[in-house]
């Protein structure tokens, strides 16, 4: 008798507990998960942006684990017209304008800039989560963008003058004013076929730094690149900046001839060539244009070392419009060097007097190129 009620009661525990999971289930799974939280929001971007990159594809997963909740977003490129009107639309909506990207419309606040985002997101998040209902509007406080800006254009300019002091570009612009002193007596027309010389130079790598900064911002954009691409420049930095150690200790030792990071032998030849039929066109003006652009091709095997780092740099650092305007101040600052020599060597100044005293410094150039590169290499990850 026992055994049957003890046989009784255990199946009715039996099914009592299978209705009771069986409610169990019904109820998980029926109850939204907190993991199943959906936040929207609107991010506004700039194609290749690093920061932009480093926020979508590694702080805002973080975000999402740490407050278990799915953040949303709706991303426009601010580069494109579509995504540049509709920011400013919605920022005047808001009262503001378009000063800095990137931007982020979240709840009742929108955030611009790296700082304000990463600031303020994990705020937004926790006050959600609290109370049910997204933060209250706050005041925003004034987006820093000029010091930004100017620490950009202050890198710029010094890897511009770096670059056009480099033994690649000097070389070559002593050649070019040594040739000058044999074929042509005439000031006047030493003035204009040096200025045909200098001008044609900066518009060439102008052109030349507009097409790759385009190239970078086409390639490095929706994905991770961005990132990729500095931890690129970063290795590149550290590779080049061993490098020019190495000759400057070789320039210390009166060997500046085995230096690594110079124009092949080939290339110069073909440089000093270029530059020594020049003048047997016509327009020998015309002819030092020429000569100045595709001079400015052969070496940029050499120059490239500092130029290429910079644009992604400068890809990196600044808004579109502002980016152009870095790129005229690294080219400015790339001829100014040819530009004062020119000049010193025009009032008087022999040419073999500044190629000694540039030789009594390449020590130094080495130095500063070394310098150079290893802040380049963590300022990509900086501004």
């Amino acid at each position: 008798m026992c055994n049957r009620l003890s046989l009784k009661f255990l199946i009715g525990f039996l099914h009592r507990g299978v209705f009771f999971c069986f409610l169990a289930l019904l109820w998980l799974f029926s109850t939204p998960a907190l993991g199943a939280l959906e936040l929207e929001g609107v991010y506004f971007t700039e194609t290749g942006c690093n920061h932009c990159d480093i926020f979508l594809y590694k702080e805002k997963p973080q975000l999402e684990s740490t407050y278990s909740v799915t953040l949303n977003l709706t991303t426009y490129d601010i580069l494109s017209t579509d995504g540049y009107e509709r920011c400013v639309k919605m920022l005047a909506d808001r009262g503001l304008s378009f000063t800095v990207f990137p931007v982020l419309f979240i709840g009742h606040n929108v955030y611009r800039g790296n700082k304000a985002i990463e600031t303020n997101l994990g705020i937004e998040l926790e006050y959600y989560l609290a109370h049910g209902t997204w933060r209250p509007t706050v005041v925003e406080s004034k987006v820093p963008t000029g010091s930004v800006f100017i620490a950009s254009a202050a890198t710029v300019l010094f890897a511009g003058l770096l670059d056009g002091i480099n033994p690649c570009a000097f070389s070559t612009m002593l050649f070019f004013l040594s040739f000058m002193a044999l074929r042509h007596k005439n000031k006047i027309s030493l003035l204009f076929v040096a200025l045909a010389f200098i001008l044609t130079v900066f518009a060439t790598y102008f052109i030349i730094g507009l097409g790759l900064l385009s190239a970078l911002r086409t390639f490095f954009s929706a994905q991770r690149f961005a990132v990729y691409l500095n931890i690129l420049v970063s290795l590149g930095a550290a590779l080049f900046a061993g490098l020019n150690i190495r000759d400057g200790i070789l320039a210390s030792r009166g060997k500046v001839e085995d230096s690594v990071l110079q124009l092949p032998p080939s290339f110069k030849r073909l440089g000093h060539g270029l530059i020594r039929h020049f003048d047997f066109l016509p327009l020998y003006i015309l002819g030092a244009a020429l000569s100045g652009f595709l001079v400015s091709f052969i070496e940029l095997a050499c120059t490239g070392q500092i130029y290429l780092p910079t644009l992604a740099y400068m890809n990196q650092s600044a808004l579109s419009s502002r980016s152009l305007v870095l790129l005229s101040i690294y080219n400015l600052a790339f001829v100014f060097p040819l530009t004062l020599v020119f000049l010193l060597f025009f009032f008087g100044l022999r040419h073999e007097t500044i190629r000694r005293w540039y030789s009594q410094r390449m020590v130094l150039v080495r130095v500063l190129s070394a310098v150079f590169f290893l802040a380049l290499g963590i300022l990509v990850w900086v501004l």
